[in-house]
């Protein structure tokens, strides 16, 4: 997956030397690439978004050096996709696939859990996570619910949750 977002910034970089190069048209796409990758709240969108040709009076006076104010546009959205890279090389890709793993792990636990209990006992466990009650009431009433448990209900429980994909990978890393 990684290697796949930075192929497309690469790509969007290169694009910025197209000769038929549409400042608006890269920047939505640039805008949503960087969005599925980091998310929309990240700091390279608003950067992408502020870059702006203009043709007045004060801009060309002001592009009075050894690049004009377009290439220098482009040289700092080049600069940003290639901070964007940098950071999936160093990095990886942003939390995302963490907690999809995590919510992978959490619904597979889920699921041995109420296959090993009784119905009876799942429902107090659903009413009891519903009933809002601070940390540490919850936590009391289910230790009550786990205790009321045989010892091989126990074992076969900690056993499924030690092999279940996620706790593996963990234990493996």
């Amino acid at each position: 997956m990684t290697k796949q977002a930075i192929e497309l910034l690469k790509n969007q970089a290169m694009k910025l030397d197209a000769k038929d190069f549409d400042l608006k048209g890269w920047k939505k796409h640039t805008v949503l690439l960087l969005q599925r990758i980091f998310g929309e709240k990240d700091p390279k969108i608003a950067q992408i978004e502020q870059l702006d040709f203009e043709f007045s009076s004060w801009s060309l006076r002001d592009a009075s050096g050894n690049e004009s104010y377009e290439a220098g546009r482009k040289r700092v959205g080049r600069e940003i996709l290639e901070a964007a890279i940098s950071e999936l090389m160093a990095f990886g890709m942003p939390g995302k696939e963490k907690s999809n793993q995590d919510a992978t792990l959490a619904g597979q636990i889920t699921s041995l859990l109420f296959d090993e209990l009784k119905g009876s006992q799942v429902k107090q466990i659903r009413q009891l996570i519903q009933s809002g009650d601070n940390d540490e009431e919850t936590k009391r009433r289910l230790s009550e619910i786990i205790d009321n448990l045989d010892k091989d209900s126990l074992v076969r429980i900690m056993a499924s949750m030690l092999i279940t994909d996620g706790i593996v990978q963990c234990l493996k890393d």
